[in-house]
C-alpha cells in the first residue's frame, strides 16, 4: 500500500514538472492542490487500515469457539442460582 502510494504521488510530480516545463507557472494551480489532495488521500487511507484490520479481527473471532472471551448476554441464564441450589 504505501509503495503504491508513493508510486502515485511520484508519477503525479512527474507529470506536474512536464506540464511546468511546457505551459509554464499556471500548471502549477492545478497541478500542487492535486499533489496535495493525493497525499492527503492516502495519509487517511493509511490511517484508517489499523483500525479497519482490527474490526475485521474481532468480527473473525466472533465465531471461533476457542477465541470466545467466556461471559455475554446469556452468560449465567441456564445455571441454577445458589438458592435454588441448597433447598
Amino acid at each position: 500500500m504505501v509503495r503504491l502510494g508513493a508510486m502515485v504521488v511520484a508519477m503525479e510530480l512527474v507529470a506536474v514538472v512536464m506540464a511546468y516545463g511546457y505551459f509554464g507557472w499556471p500548471v502549477l494551480l492545478i497541478g500542487a492542490p492535486a499533489v496535495v489532495g493525493t497525499t492527503a488521500v492516502l495519509v487517511f487511507v493509511r490511517a484508517s487500515e489499523a483500525p479497519r484490520r482490527k474490526l475485521q479481527a474481532h468480527r473473525a473471532a466472533r465465531w471461533d469457539p476457542e477465541a470466545a472471551l467466556p461471559g455475554g448476554l446469556m452468560s449465567g441464564f441456564f445455571d441454577l442460582s445458589k438458592q435454588r441450589q441448597q433447598s
